[in-house]
């Protein structure tokens, strides 16, 4: 990694601020949307339903989300952390084509998510879709960039899962939009989604602590 400027560290630190804030939609989601829905099978009912603005058929099942514009603005404002965090950590490497593609597909996942948010999928389902699936394979290849990166940057352990995560998050990421039986698109989509979105709140975390361990080093 790039020996860091008090300016650059201060933009990381924001950064990993950022990407750890992405834990809101998890628990915005998962203990205050879900548990108020109609029914709370993570198997059977896919991610989308909880940010539906009506009740009906959603996936092959009906479903009801009365809290749902608290997923819709969680993903919303997850969406711009990852983009501006993306920007932002960046500093991270020096500058060359391989930084600037890993962090700007991680970016476009963000606004993949925002995109998500302000198109519920019983309002606009081509947009919802086209957005969901730009954030999910977006993310998962920028998690396997990112994943390399480090492990070049000598930080193999945490660069090797990254390449897991985000490889597994391709795989299933295809499985999903090869559109399974109803009775298993939340695991799928929970799948392909998680395993990129924790790294990325890890990996905010190892930056920011990464940061304030060389700031301590540096120091008089």
């Amino acid at each position: 990694m790039r020996q860091l400027t008090f300016t650059a560290s201060r933009r990381l630190v924001i950064g990993a601020l950022l990407w750890a804030s992405l834990i809101q939609i998890f628990v915005v989601n998962n203990l205050i949307v879900l548990p108020r829905a109609s029914s709370q099978n993570l198997v059977q009912h896919i991610i989308s339903a909880l940010g539906v603005t009506r009740c009906g058929r959603i996936g092959g099942f009906r479903f009801c989300s009365p809290w749902h514009e608290a997923a819709d603005i969680a993903w919303i404002v997850g969406g711009l952390c990852l983009s501006l965090g993306a920007l932002l950590n960046s500093s991270l490497f020096p500058p060359d084509r391989l930084r600037n593609l890993t962090f700007g597909v991680l970016a476009v996942s963000g606004l993949g998510l925002v995109s998500t948010g302000c198109n519920p999928y019983n309002l606009r389902p081509a947009m919802h879709l086209l957005s969901a699936g730009t954030c999910f394979f977006a993310g998962a290849v920028g998690v396997l960039l990112l994943g390399s990166a480090l492990v070049q940057a000598q930080r193999p352990y945490w660069g090797a899962t990254g390449i897991a995560c985000g490889a597994t998050s391709v795989v299933f990421a295809v499985l999903t939009a090869l559109r399974p039986a109803p009775g298993v698109q939340g695991v799928l989509e929970r799948a392909s989604a998680w395993p990129s979105v924790v790294w990325i709140i890890c990996t905010g975390a190892v930056i920011g602590l990464s940061v304030r361990r060389r700031s301590r080093n540096s120091g008089p």
